[in-house]
């Protein structure tokens, strides 16, 4: 027989009485941590590392491209703070401290859109199942970037805004030195004059409904006034919100973005959770009919249009619908049905749909094995960068535009990158374009530009096809392999000059297949809906005598390409040799 201690039972109760409206929110954020706690694996970090190194150590802040074989280009560093925030996380905690803080970002946005709802009349039950949604929507955008500041400061707008509105117009004073730190953090801060002009317009339309008075829109005029003013407040001077409102025109790219994949509008497989969201957003919004905020109605309809025009806000606008979709999906349940049915049926409902979505988030780590902190090192060529380093390889260096800011940020001073993801000149990226799928011209490339090394991956990373230019190099006599691992190739000019290092060093060039098939294998596994991914897999079992893989990869490839006329011939040969 046990014996209970009353007095201790009593504590217990009245402790769970104290707390238990808040466990759900403390579950939520507990979820959302683990989900993002992921190591990092985002291939723009390291030129932000640099950038912020750069700037403390040399106390300049960067007007050129000073990392790259065009140090004379333009280059504006709007996130000039961010890059020195991640620099110093990283000194003080190396690689597993800056990832960390990519988690505790996105875990605080996540809180604040559900304490937002929560103070919006939302019940845990709705309001946790819907934001799974939106974040599900936004996470292939929580790297170590400073988007994540952009992500966290548009929820605190929108919450302003609205705060500004129900209660007091003074809150929207705050908007002013939140802009302040926010357009020194990343150009996304324009997003924070989108946000206040379209509020702007729903209160006009509300004070001709006569819910709001002219006081109210004049003070939101003049914050609005003043939040642009401040954002001339920086080192860069009018530079930075003049050059952000030169790229307002989601339309219109230069020919360097149209080779830049989150420049472009996103493919149909990339819409599904984002249609998934602004369908049921769409749908509230119609049943709502008079009753809508305007303002929700202008969102909806401004996010909408971004999210359909480019992939890097396909990822993004999903997490701000989380502000106003939970409250609009409650408010409509609670209208269309009795009120005992909430009480029973949907809480029900709702924790059934909360378990299933939260147990299918933390899935995605456990399956990719990605949980945890620090490098994910399969994505960047550590060893291949020590070898460069090590036996100083000549320069200049050709690099895969991937791994441009991995190896500023290893190689500056003593040698720069021939292209990156923060690359400003069109001129080289058409030609790395050019240089990587082997058109014509590229040789000539090579020569305008004196590259005597090369250092790519063999596998495109998006699509997961073969990269051109290092069967090319493989082929070519003028060219020697020198390096070969599970991730990267190397590859230095055949010239006398470099004898020594060729001598010592050269190996097979055939070792590239051995490469791109290690690499196509882990491109399948991580997703198999890379389309490209199984001719890169035929074409290296081929090249590596793995006849029966490079048949089964062949037929995977033709059935999805049936008019490929490489995979159509060698299934045709290889068939008969089962």
């Amino acid at each position: 027989m046990f014996c209970t201690v009353p007095g201790k039972s009593k504590f217990i109760v009245a402790l769970w009485n104290k707390y238990k409206d808040r466990l759900p929110g403390f579950l939520w954020g507990l979820i959302v941590f683990i989900v993002a706690f992921r190591p990092m694996e985002d291939f723009d970090t390291f030129w932000q590392l640099q950038s912020g190194k750069f700037i403390l150590e040399s106390g300049q802040f960067l007007y050129r491209d000073t990392f790259s074989i065009t140090p004379d280009a333009f280059r504006l560093e709007h996130c000039w703070l961010s890059d020195i925030i991640f620099y110093l996380s990283y000194l003080a905690g190396g690689y597993e401290l800056l990832s960390l803080l990519k988690t505790v970002l996105v875990t605080l946005c996540a809180i604040l859109l559900y304490r937002c709802n929560l103070r919006r009349g939302g019940d845990p039950n709705f309001v946790i199942p819907i934001l799974c949604l939106c974040l599900a929507a936004t996470i292939g955008s929580w790297v170590e970037r400073p988007q994540l500041w952009t992500f966290l400061f548009s929820i605190i707008y929108l919450y302003i805004l609205h705060k500004g509105r129900e209660q007091a117009s003074k809150a929207w004073y705050g908007l002013i030195p939140l802009m302040l730190v926010w357009a020194s953090l990343h150009a996304g801060c324009i997003f924070g004059f989108v946000l206040i002009g379209f509020f702007f317009v729903a209160e006009i339309i509300q004070l001709i409904l006569g819910k709001t008075t002219t006081k109210k829109a004049v003070t939101l005029a003049g914050v609005g006034f003043a939040t642009f003013g401040v954002a001339f407040i920086n080192p860069y001077g009018s530079i930075i919100p003049l050059h952000i409102l030169a790229h307002l025109n989601l339309t219109k790219l230069s020919s360097g973005q149209q080779v830049i994949m989150e420049w472009l509008p996103p493919a149909p497989e990339q819409l599904v959770l984002f249609y998934a969201v602004f369908v049921l957003w769409g749908v509230a919004i119609l049943l709502k009919g008079k009753r809508n905020d305007p303002a929700e109605v202008i969102f909806f309809l401004a996010f909408l249009y971004m999210g359909t025009s480019q992939v890097r806000h396909t990822v993004f606008v999903p997490l701000l619908a989380g502000f106003y979709l939970p409250a609009s999906v409650q408010d409509l349940v609670r209208r269309f049905l009795p009120a005992q049915k909430p009480g029973v049926y949907f809480q029900t409902l709702s924790r059934f749909i909360l378990v299933a979505t939260l147990t299918l988030l933390l899935s995605q780590n456990v399956t990719r094995s990605s949980w945890g902190w620090g490098l994910d090192s399969i994505n960047y060529p550590i060893a291949a960068t020590q070898f460069i380093i090590q036996n100083r390889l000549p320069p200049t260096i050709y690099n895969f535009y991937d791994w441009g800011g991995y190896l500023m940020w290893k190689l500056f001073p003593d040698y720069q990158v021939f292209v990156d993801g923060r690359n400003t000149s069109a001129e080289t990226l058409e030609a790395s374009n050019r240089i990587d799928n082997s058109w014509d011209g590229w040789l000539e490339d090579f020569k305008r530009y004196n590259i005597n090394t090369v250092i790519s991956r063999t596998c495109y990373y998006d699509s997961g096809g073969p990269v051109p230019l290092v069967e090319s190099l493989a082929k070519d006599p003028g060219w020697v392999l020198v390096y070969s691992d599970n991730i990267a190739v190397v590859f230095v000019r055949k010239d006398e000059a470099f004898r020594g290092i060729l001598d010592t060093f050269a190996i097979p060039s055939a070792r590239v297949y051995e490469t791109m098939y290690a690499e196509a294998q882990r491109l399948l596994e991580d997703d198999p809906k890379r389309k490209r991914v199984h001719l890169a897999l035929g074409r290296s079992s081929l090249k590596t005598g793995r006849y029966d893989e490079a048949l089964s990869s062949y037929s995977r490839y033709l059935k999805e390409n049936p008019d490929d006329s490489e995979s159509l011939m060698l299934v045709n040969f290889l068939a008969p040799k089962q």
